[in-house]
């Protein structure tokens, strides 16, 4: 794999297969990985800590997906990237430093648009 900026990562995923293919990859790679399995627990570990990108899991067993989002994005201000995972159940728009994760199974494209996505972003903010 080619050499990647080190991130900081949050992993929203209730699926525990999917989390730990996802969080062992980008550990492997020297990022620093928080995962958590709802929504609540996302929006709380957001408030502690600051993220690089953030993965979201769009089926999520205590709220609704788009909710976690524009709580994340509107309530909470971030402009940090999110990369939603799972779209075919997310019907909010999305803002131009996020991003579709169309296939959860390939970890070179997430890896792909979570460094893109960041790169976009810090690009953003500097211009």
């Amino acid at each position: 794999m080619p050499t990647t900026t080190l991130l900081k990562v949050l992993v929203i995923e209730d699926d525990p297969l999917t989390a730990s293919r996802i969080t062992s990859n980008l550990i492997g790679l020297g990022w620093s990985v928080d995962f958590a399995a709802s929504g609540k627990a996302a929006l709380k570990q957001q408030q502690q800590q600051q993220y690089d990108v953030i993965l979201l899991d769009t089926t999520l067993p205590d709220m609704c997906p788009k909710e976690v989002y524009t709580q994340m994005k509107d309530e909470q201000g971030s402009t940090t990237p999110v990369l939603c995972m799972r779209t075919d159940t997310f019907d909010a728009p999305l803002r131009h430093e996020d991003d579709i994760i169309p296939d959860v199974s390939d970890v070179r494209d997430i890896i792909a648009r979570c460094q893109s996505a960041v790169n976009s972003s810090a690009y953003s903010a500097s211009a």
